[in-house]
């Protein structure tokens, strides 16, 4: 009998997360009393784990998860930086922490997350995106644009994420001037070289 409801415990655990696509230990631990069942069924390849106690289904890449899960269980911060330019198709670099951006006066300790404490007025241009069926706060193309000439110093990162904006898209002059005003940044100037030798 005690081997029924502990079949049916995991059934309910895999109905759950295939459901919600993440889910924390706490909220597994619903289904199972312990975090060693969570590790045996990752062992099995059952469920996976994104680390810091966080569960997706072995169905996700885990990097689409890793978003998932922040998006849910993160709902204020702003995804940023190289995580951004990937969801963005503006790089290709491997993430293995998800960079978000919250204000000086928050904290947040997850090591899920790369958190970068950002003052006010530089907290600008984040929008919602739907992501995997997903709601996600990131910023927009352009600003994320300039964090890559940020992050890079006009360096390849930066142009290779330029070249691609500017093949993907039309290019938005007002807002990437009103961003390189606040940030401190050139990519405006950049812009206009590769329009002139296009």
């Amino acid at each position: 009998m005690r081997l029924a409801t502990k079949t049916s415990d995991i059934k309910g655990l895999l109905h759950f997360i295939k459901k919600n696509q993440v889910a924390t230990a706490k909220e597994l631990g619903k289904f199972v009393p312990a975090r060693t069942i969570l590790g045996r069924l990752t062992d099995e390849g059952k469920i996976q784990s994104l680390g810091a106690g966080v569960y997706s289904t072995v169905a996700l890449d885990p990097f689409i998860a890793s978003v998932i899960a922040v998006a849910r269980y993160y709902p204020k911060v702003i995804i940023s930086n190289l995580t951004a330019l990937v969801i963005h198709g503006l790089s290709d670099e491997r993430i293995d922490r998800i960079d978000v951006d919250i204000g000086r006066a928050s904290s947040i300790r997850n090591k899920l997350l790369a958190v970068h404490r950002v003052p006010a007025p530089r907290l600008i241009g984040a929008k919602k995106l739907v992501f995997h069926s997903s709601n996600i706060r990131i910023y927009d193309v352009e600003r994320t644009l300039c964090d890559a000439y940020l992050i890079d110093k006009g360096g390849p990162l930066f142009f290779k994420a330029l070249k691609r904006y500017m093949k993907s898209r039309k290019v938005d002059t007002a807002a990437i001037l009103k961003y390189d005003g606040i940030l401190k940044t050139k990519v405006l100037r950049h812009v206009q070289q590769e329009l002139a030798d296009a």
